[in-house]
């Protein structure tokens, strides 16, 4: 239980990076400042976001698939995406921010469930199988 509190925690913060990264990376500084680049660019930012989730759960899953199963593994998803409305939520990043308008910059910026669908799907891809066993040719000797 203490590991999924510690990775949920962990886990919020970095999807959060992601979702900045992926504003950041596509519409420069002025992105992170509104969300006027969206009406723009949400392919690519959303594209790149799901892509970095899903990238960064696949190696969290993959370093810890001998002490987390598939669901854990979403609950502690599902955590850290609410952890990132209350990050939004308690004003710590921006003072405008409260609980009332935050629910909208949450959605804008993590995509609604595109994050934590794509973070799924890549945990649920580190989760399989194990690269220090060999896999069994499929062709009959």
């Amino acid at each position: 239980m203490p590991l999924l509190a510690a990775l949920a925690l962990t886990l919020t913060f970095a999807l959060g990076l992601c979702a900045a990264a992926s504003f950041y990376l596509v519409g420069g500084r002025v992105a992170l400042l509104g969300p006027g680049v969206v009406e723009e660019s949400w392919p690519l930012i959303y594209a790149l976001q799901a892509l970095l989730a899903a990238g960064l759960l696949f190696m969290v899953a993959r370093r810890l698939r001998h002490r987390l199963e598939a669901p854990g593994l979403v609950v502690v998803i599902l955590a850290a995406w609410l952890g990132q409305w209350v990050v939004l939520a308690s004003g710590v990043l921006a003072d405008e921010l409260n609980p009332a308008n935050s629910t909208y910059y949450w959605m804008l910026a993590t995509g609604g469930p595109l994050q934590p669908i794509a973070a799924v799907l890549g945990g649920r891809g580190g989760l399989r199988g194990d690269p220090r066993r060999p896999t069994p040719s499929p062709v009959a000797e």
